[in-house]
């Protein structure tokens, strides 16, 4: 077993919070294509992405589950990551909860999303 299938499963987990915008098998292919970062652990998983915009780069952790403080313990390489990049933020995004777990590692709630199907 690689080590996407055996992450598949908390990866899949964290595309239910995503309002149905993408599914595993998207997803892959994103990492594959080098759209998206693929980050492994022993008890967990995330995927982030760089996202340029005229003024910045920006490293989103977009996708992660399984257990948290592995998660958090990524961030540094994750960060250091995007740095090496160009990457001068990193962003994560999630349910309210994640505001509370983010700030002691310096984040701070930048916005809140509001979302309707049509």
């Amino acid at each position: 077993m690689n080590e996407w299938e055996r992450c598949a499963p908390w990866i899949e987990a964290a595309l239910e919070h995503a309002h149905g915008s993408h599914n595993l098998d998207d997803v892959y292919e994103m990492v594959m294509d080098g759209e998206c970062q693929f980050w492994p652990g022993k008890r967990s998983a995330s995927v982030t992405q760089i996202q340029v915009f005229p003024r910045l780069k920006r490293m989103h952790m977009w996708l992660c589950g399984g257990d948290m403080t592995e998660i958090l313990d990524m961030l540094p390489s994750a960060e250091a990551y995007g740095a090496a990049r160009g990457c001068t933020q990193f962003t994560t995004a999630g349910r309210p909860g994640w505001d509370k777990v983010m700030r002691p590692h310096g984040y701070e709630p930048a916005y809140r999303v509001c979302m309707k199907d049509i």
